[in-house]
C-alpha cells in the first residue's frame, strides 16, 4: 500500500499504475458525468458536478472515502489523457487530499487499485469523517425470475481462461464498463464492479461465451439462517472446560464475528475480517459468537457430552445485516487455510450452486482441511450448499432426546446429524438463552473433529471423516437414512471417535 498526499502549499508526485476502467455513471441530480482512469492518467466530464457525489461513485468503485463533511463544492472538468494528480488538484485547489493505493495480483500482472481517498480544509484532517466505505453493507439485488436468488447489486465475478492476452482482458473490462475491485490470485478470479442499475444476469450471460472467459458469476449472496428459539432457557454462562493446549491448529468459524464475552477469549487463537481486513472481526448479530461458543467447546449444547477446549479462528464473513457475498466467503475459505485451520465451520447455507464456491471448497479440502456446514433449517428434502458440496461434511441437527429435529434439512448428502439445541449467554436476533439449529449441530461436530486432529495430529482430513463415520454407524443398527446420515454424534460416539484410530 502506498500513499499520495496534496494540498494547495505543497503537492507531491504521484506514481500509480490502475487497471483500465470505464465508467459511465449518471447522477442522481441534473448533472451527469464520465470518468476513466488508466494508469496515472484519468478521462473526466463532469458539469456541475457535486463533490460529494463525485465521492459517492468513488465510493462505487470500492473505494473508502473520508471528506470534511462541511466541504461544499460544484465541480466542472473536461479532461482527456489528463494527469490525475493535476485534475485533482485543479478540482480539490482549495483542499487537501490524501489517496491511498492497493496492489492487486491476478492475470493481469500487478495492478495498483485506488482504495481510498480523503478530502479535508488545508490544516484541518481531523475534521474528517467516514462519509463512504466498501461493504459496510452489501448492497443486494434480486433475480426477477421468481426463483429468489440475491446477488450483489453492479457486480460479477470473473475468472479468465489461462493463457488469455492482459491487453484483451483490459479492454474486455473497458468494454463493459468495469472495474476491478478485488482479486483472488490464488484461484485466478476478479471482483468486478458495474456501472450502477446494470442489469447484471443479461451481462453475465452475454460473457460465459466469451472466449476469454473461462468462468462468469453473479457475486451470489449468502444469508445467516435464522434460528429456533426452544424457550426461554436460563442464559448460561461460559462453562469451565479445558483451555485448550497451545500448538492446538484451530476451528476456523466463518460467520459474523466475535464476541468476546465471558472467557470466550481463551479460546480465540486469531482473528480475521473479510470484509474489512484493517478492522477486527466484531460480531454485531451474535451468531458467530454462538458458534465460537460451541466450536471451541465453551458451551455444550444439550443431549451432547462436555470436552475439552479447542482453539477458534474467528472470521467475520457476513455484514451487520447477516449478509455476505460470494467472494468475501471465497477470501475467508483462503485465509483460513492460509492459518493453517484444521476444521472449516460453515454454519450457515443456500440454494444456490456456485461453481466459483465448489471450486474454493475442492482447494481447500486439497490443503487438508475438514470442511463441516449445516444442512438446513426448512425441514425440507433441499440440498443446501455448501452442505451439498463433494467432500462436505453436511450436519444434521437432532433434539436433546436424540429424535431428528423436524426442522432438519435431510437428504442423501446428509452424512450426519448432532445435538442442536443449546443454551447461550448472547442472543441472536433475541436474548440471550435457548436456541435450535442445524448451525448448532455443525459447530458441535466441528469441535469433535477440532478434538480428534488435535489428539491424532498426523490424521488427514479424509481419514478423521472416516474415523467420525465409523464412530457414529456403531451407534446405527437402522443405517444410513435422509435425516441423520450415518448415525448420531451422541457423547458415546463422540467418546468412540476420540478413541479411535485414524
Amino acid at each position: 500500500m502506498r500513499t499520495s498526499i496534496a494540498n494547495r502549499h505543497s503537492i507531491h508526485s504521484l506514481k500509480a499504475v490502475v487497471t483500465a476502467l470505464l465508467v459511465v455513471i449518471a447522477s442522481s441530480s441534473a448533472s451527469a458525468f464520465q470518468m476513466r482512469l488508466e494508469d496515472d492518467r484519468v478521462w473526466l466530464q463532469a458539469r456541475n458536478l457535486d463533490l460529494m457525489d463525485l465521492m459517492e461513485r468513488f465510493a462505487h468503485l470500492g473505494v473508502d472515502v473520508e471528506m470534511d463533511p462541511t466541504i461544499s463544492a460544484r465541480l466542472n472538468a473536461r479532461v482527456e489523457n489528463a494527469s490525475l494528480e493535476s485534475t485533482l488538484t485543479d478540482l480539490l485547489s482549495d483542499y487537501g487530499y490524501v489517496l491511498t493505493w492497493d496492489i492487486l495480483e491476478g492475470p493481469m500482472g500487478r495492478m495498483s487499485r485506488l482504495a481510498g481517498i480523503r478530502v479535508f480544509r488545508p490544516g484541518e484532517p481531523d475534521a474528517m469523517e467516514t462519509i463512504f466505505t466498501e461493504q459496510d453493507q452489501f448492497q443486494v439485488a434480486r433475480a426477477g425470475d421468481g426463483s429468489g436468488i440475491e446477488f450483489v447489486a453492479d457486480e460479477i465475478i470473473v475468472g479468465f481462461a489461462p493463457g488469455s492476452n492482459p491487453r484483451a482482458i483490459r479492454q474486455l473490462i473497458h468494454e463493459i464498463g468495469g472495474t476491478v475491485v478485488e482479486s483472488v490470485p490464488e484461484l485466478g478470479i476478479y471482483r468486478i464492479r458495474l456501472p450502477p442499475g446494470t442489469n447484471v444476469l443479461a451481462l453475465n450471460e452475454r460473457l460465459k461465451s466469451h472466449p476469454l472467459i473461462a468462468v462468469a458469476e453473479p457475486n451470489f449472496v449468502y444469508r445467516l439462517p435464522e434460528l429456533q428459539s426452544a424457550g426461554q432457557g436460563s442464559a448460561s454462562q461460559i462453562g469451565s472446560t479445558r483451555s485448550p493446549g497451545s500448538g492446538t491448529s484451530p476451528v476456523a468459524v466463518l460467520d459474523s464475528g466475535i464476541r468476546l464475552v465471558g472467557g470466550l477469549d481463551r479460546y480465540v487463537q486469531g482473528g480475521y475480517n473479510a470484509l474489512h481486513p484493517d478492522r477486527d472481526p466484531i460480531d454485531t448479530a451474535g451468531h458467530g459468537t454462538q458458534m465460537a461458543l460451541i466450536a471451541s467447546g465453551a458451551v455444550t449444547p444439550a443431549g451432547a457430552s462436555d470436552g475439552e477446549g479447542i482453539p477458534i479462528l474467528a472470521i467475520r464473513s457476513f455484514d451487520d445485516a447477516g449478509v455476505t457475498s460470494n467472494f468475501a466467503m471465497m477470501r475467508s475459505i483462503l485465509h483460513a487455510a492460509s492459518e493453517g485451520a484444521a476444521v472449516l465451520n460453515m454454519s450457515w447455507g443456500s440454494p444456490v450452486n456456485s461453481e466459483f464456491m465448489a471450486t474454493t471448497i475442492a482447494a481447500a479440502l486439497r490443503n487438508d482441511l475438514v470442511v463441516v456446514a449445516a444442512s438446513g433449517n426448512d425441514g425440507q428434502a433441499v440440498p443446501l450448499f455448501p452442505a451439498a458440496y463433494d467432500g462436505v461434511v453436511a450436519v444434521g441437527a437432532v433434539l436433546p432426546d436424540g429424535r431428528p429435529w423436524p426442522q432438519s434439512n435431510h437428504g442423501d448428502h446428509v452424512l450426519l446429524a448432532a445435538p442442536g439445541q443449546a443454551d447461550f449467554p448472547i442472543g441472536f436476533g433475541g436474548r440471550p438463552g435457548a436456541y435450535s439449529g442445524t448451525s448448532i449441530a455443525s459447530a458441535h461436530v466441528s469441535h469433535a473433529l477440532g478434538r480428534f486432529r488435535a489428539r491424532h495430529p498426523r490424521a488427514s482430513a479424509a481419514q478423521s471423516v472416516q474415523a467420525l463415520i465409523r464412530a457414529v454407524e456403531a451407534e446405527n443398527e437402522a443405517g444410513r437414512d435422509q435425516f441423520i446420515g450415518h448415525g448420531v454424534l451422541t457423547p458415546t460416539a463422540l467418546e468412540r471417535f476420540l478413541q479411535s484410530a485414524p
